[in-house]
């Protein structure tokens, strides 16, 4: 089957960690035995002045005339469809009608109805939301099936009126693979968290590292980005350079903190940690709870005391073994190989029912 991915995000374009999943999906189908192209047409405008943002996000509600062109004459069985912003949410649509392909769509986060990809707060449907999803329900329409890696994000899409025709997958995110670290509590308690920004939860990193005895707190941030690190400042900040990096510090930490303010859908750090058996003490939002599936310890984002005593938890060596043992046990109900025969087993079945139809 000739089946067409389109995507912003893919190899050497890399946004967030849609374009590392753009790129599993199109080796799996090729190993499958499908004929591939992948299409992420260039966009330029992600870094423009905001008000040059907005109009360009209007713009971007219809189909991208020169991709909807380019996918129509190579006449794909299947269209796959990612991360849509920036290559027109009417451009989906535009192609089915022209060639009756099969379409698949896979969700990542919640930019469908929140143009930011940051939503501070699941359960308010903010009038901006209201419009700006309409808006982007009309043009996009209802694939014949859509991939969802938590039920979280499916619900918080079926609450605002998306996918009301549509058959759904829930298919977690794979989890690195797993790298045994022999881990037993040491004091100072090393806790490292990813992300030196407010919405990854620095201020709890920093709140802790001030007021936790035998602990030491260190925060990474990207090489490129500037921060401004407080005067009084009791935590360690050091730049990592990319993911092999995070997980060799993971190897090395004692805990990982995830005490994210915005609603997260699945961090990847939660995966990453799960590799290497690193406890985990994390936000009670969003689909962090359906990510850790069991595993780490969740305390109320704003909680300080709740963090103090899951922190306190983590010293015992009876409490710390078992939260390690569930990390892996995580990292072994999402190998890879699994993820992989379940994607292609879903898009199997649609070609099976295009060719019942035909």
């Amino acid at each position: 089957m000739r089946i067409a991915l389109l995507t912003n995000a893919f190899p050497p374009v890399m946004r967030g960690g849609g374009g590392r999943i753009a790129s599993w999906h199109e080796q799996i189908l090729l190993d499958a035995g499908h004929e591939v192209r992948v299409f992420c047409p260039p966009i330029t405008w992600f870094d423009k002045p905001i008000l040059s943002r907005l109009f360009y996000h209007f713009r971007d509600l219809f189909s991208r005339s020169t991709v909807t062109s380019e996918i129509v004459v190579w006449n794909p069985d299947i269209l796959i469809t990612e991360n849509l912003t920036g290559c027109g949410f009417g451009t989906p649509q535009a192609v089915i009608a022209k060639t009756g392909a099969q379409w698949v769509h896979v969700l990542h986060d919640v930019q469908l109805f929140e143009p930011s990809g940051r939503l501070k707060d699941a359960e308010r449907i903010t009038l901006w939301q209201y419009v700006w999803g309409g808006m982007r329900r009309f043009v996009f329409g209802d694939p014949q099936t859509v991939i969802c890696p938590t039920q979280w994000l499916y619900e918080e899409h079926r609450r605002r009126g998306f996918f009301t025709r549509s058959e759904v997958a829930i298919l977690p995110n794979p989890a690195p693979e797993e790298q045994f670290v022999l881990r037993s509590p040491r004091m100072p308690l090393s806790l490292l968290l990813i992300g030196a920004t407010q919405e990854k939860g620095l201020a709890m990193a920093e709140w802790l590292a001030s007021h936790v005895i035998d602990c030491a707190v260190t925060v990474t941030y990207p090489p490129t980005q500037y921060i401004s690190i407080p005067k009084e400042s009791h935590v360690l900040y050091v730049p990592n350079d990319g993911p092999d990096s995070v997980v060799q510090m993971m190897k090395e930490a004692d805990v990982l903190l995830v005490p994210s303010t915005i609603v997260e859908n699945q961090p990847t750090v939660i995966l990453e940690a799960a590799s290497v058996g690193l406890p985990v003490i994390a936000s009670d939002i969003g689909g962090i709870r359906e990510t850790l599936d069991g595993a780490g310890t969740l305390c109320h984002p704003w909680d300080e005391q709740a963090w103090l005593e899951a922190v306190e938890l983590h010293k015992q060596p009876a409490f710390y073994s078992s939260q390690a043992l569930q990390m892996y046990e995580l990292a072994r109900k999402r190998v890879f190989a699994d993820y992989a025969y379940n994607f292609a087993t879903l898009v199997e079945e649609l070609i099976q029912d295009q060719n019942d139809t035909e």
